[in-house]
This record gives structure tokens, sequence and C-alpha cells, in this order.
């Protein structure tokens, strides 16, 4: 089996960051790749995630464009010079028969057995077990074996603790504190000051900064807000932050999915 043999197709489900990252590094080796996301997608690093395709048609990410594709186009985009990017509806994606399956959605909870819907499947991160829904899965928490894929068991549990970055961790995630349309006044890449207004909820309620640093995260403002929901990221790096790249951690679990469907490829010739 070779990469660029017409049959061999790669799904990835989920346009985050991770999800964006190993689109980005499978393309770069020459797979044929697609990409699913739900409608509105929730990812708030959308300067280097493929998920706004969804909601603006088309996006990019370091140079490679992501453009929002109806399923049922499918059929002639076997040679395009962009990712696929569909709404994620698995009943219309098993007619593709996709040969390795990538699960970078990270919900953490998974009540399914994925490992009949593709030749092999790849999971993420916690909720994910080898052998038991998938049969591989890649550690997703940072340390000695980010990056890991793990052929037999599960990963790190989650912690519900987002990593601290310069000391910050809880505190620079931000999650809407009510419901109603959501408006920002800042953008990606802004320096804010510690309660600087970001935006407002509904037509009162303000989101502000919790401290000096780069916006890195927003969610689309399209997004219905409910209380408890990620909307926003501050990174406490400040100006040393390239928001337009993606992270060390997103492109060391891109490749590290990248390895995954080598080892299973040239395992099955």
């Amino acid at each position: 089996m070779k990469i660029d043999e017409p049959h061999i197709l790669i799904w990835i489900r989920g346009a985050g960051e991770i999800g964006s990252a190993t689109a980005v590094s499978l393309t770069k080796a020459g797979f044929k790749v697609i990409l699913s996301e739900i409608n509105p997608p929730l990812a708030i690093r959308r300067s280097v995630t493929f998920s706004d395709a969804v909601i603006d048609g088309e996006t990019s990410v370091e140079g490679i464009l992501g453009k929002h594709i109806n399923i049922n186009q499918f059929d002639v985009l076997v040679h395009t010079d962009f990712i696929p990017v569909f709404i994620d509806e698995p009943e219309n994606f098993h007619s593709l028969s996709p040969t390795i399956l990538i699960d970078a959605r990270m919900i953490k909870s998974y009540d399914e057995d994925y490992r009949g819907w593709a030749d092999h499947v790849i999971g993420f991160g916690p909720g994910f077990i080898a052998k038991h829904n998938c049969h591989a899965v890649i550690e997703t928490m940072r340390g000695h074996n980010l990056g890991k894929i793990i052929y037999d068991g599960a990963p790190l549990k989650n912690t519900d603790i987002p990593e601290p970055i310069a000391g910050k961790s809880t505190q620079r995630v931000l999650y809407a504190s009510d419901s109603g349309p959501l408006k920002w006044n800042i953008d990606f890449g802004d320096i804010l000051e510690t309660g600087q207004r970001m935006g407002t909820i509904g037509k009162s309620v303000e989101i502000l900064s919790p401290f000096r640093g780069m916006v890195r995260g927003l969610i689309h403002p399209s997004v219905p807000m409910e209380p408890g929901l990620k909307i926003a990221d501050v990174d406490p790096r400040g100006d040393e932050i390239a928001y337009t790249i993606l992270s060390d951690k997103a492109r060391s679990l891109g490749r590290a999915a990248l390895e995954a469907a080598m080892i299973f490829i040239n395992n099955n010739p």
C-alpha cells in the first residue's frame, strides 16, 4: 500500500487545532485527507484551524487551503488543491470507506467502538482505549510521553485543568457566564490589559481580560452562547506568541498521527 494510491483516504473528525495540525502534516506528506466538523464549530484558536470553513466557506492554515464542500460533491474532488471540509454527519461518511479514521474531536468521552468505521482508527487523548474503541490512541498530555502511540490501553486521564502557561492555568481560559448573542470588541493577536473589555454577551454581560496577555483564542461570534461554554483564551506570554502558527503541542500531535498512519500503511502493503 502506498500513500498516493487513489483508494487511500484519511478522514479526520474535528477541525480544531489538533485536527487541523494533523491535516496539515498528512497533506504535506502526500495523503488524501478530508475533514469533518460540527456546525457551528466550537474551536477557539481559529487562526490555526480549518473549522471556520464551515461558516465562512473557506479558510487556510499555514498556507494550506480548506473549503467547505457538500458531501454530494465528493466524487469530483479526487484531484483538489485544497482540503475538503464537510459537516460532521457520520452516516454519510461510511459510504466513502476511509482507509484511516483519525478522531481529533477531543471530547474525552466516547460511547461507541469505532474500529468498524475504517481499516485503522486512531484516537486522540482521554476516552479512547486501544483494542477497545480504536486501534491506536495518541497521548495528548504534555510531558515526556506527549505524542506517544499506544496500541494497547489508554492514555493519561483527563484532569479538567488547562495546562499551565507562564504560571496561568484556569485563569487563561474564559467561559460564557450567560446566554445571548456574542459580540467581540477585540481580535486575534491583540494585547490586552488586565480588566480590559473583550466583548459582551447579550446587552450587558461583559467579558473581561483576566490579566495582561495576547488574544489567542476566540469562539466564532455566530455560535449561540450558553453558560459554561469555552469562548476565549488569553496567553500571558504576550508578544512572543506567533498566534497564526500551529502550537508546538498541536504540531507534535499532528506528526504523531502521521507516524501512526505510516506505520499502518507500511505494515499492510
